[in-house]
């Protein structure tokens, strides 16, 4: 029979406690120590509403996180087919990744040599379809 594994915060508090104070004997800094910051927007992006593809893993999600100078960080879940509201420039981040594509050509020794033939674009976006009235 297997045993049981365990998991983060199975452990007692004064298990927890012991161990922080074996690697920190003057225990934890209080949290008053610390300056709190208030992030202020100054740019407000703009938004546009799109269909995702995903040309890499048709049907799957797509998870990932974006941060810039202009844009906080955010982790965004996009769905293959389906409308999101995106920044102007996540959408341009995206659409401009891509992976190479091999091809092979005889070198100057008439020996074959793997080279890239050209990029594949990873990501795409469309317009909505408009509803009819």
């Amino acid at each position: 029979m297997a045993r049981p594994q365990k998991r983060l915060g199975d452990s007692k508090a004064e298990v927890v406690n012991e161990e922080i104070l074996k690697e920190n004997p003057e225990g934890l800094p209080s949290t008053e120590d610390f300056e709190t910051k208030i992030v202020i927007a100054k740019h407000i992006p703009e938004m546009r509403r799109v269909v995702f593809i995903n040309n890499r893993d048709p049907g799957y999600p797509l998870d990932f996180h974006y941060s810039s100078k202009t844009h906080p960080l955010k982790i965004y879940r996009l769905f293959h087919g389906y409308e999101h509201d995106l920044p102007v420039e996540v959408i341009e981040h995206l659409e401009s990744c891509t992976e190479p594509q091999y091809g092979w050509r005889k070198d100057q020794f008439g020996k074959n040599e793997q080279y890239i033939n050209g990029r594949k674009y990873i990501f795409q976006f469309r317009n909505p379809a408009r509803k009819a009235a």
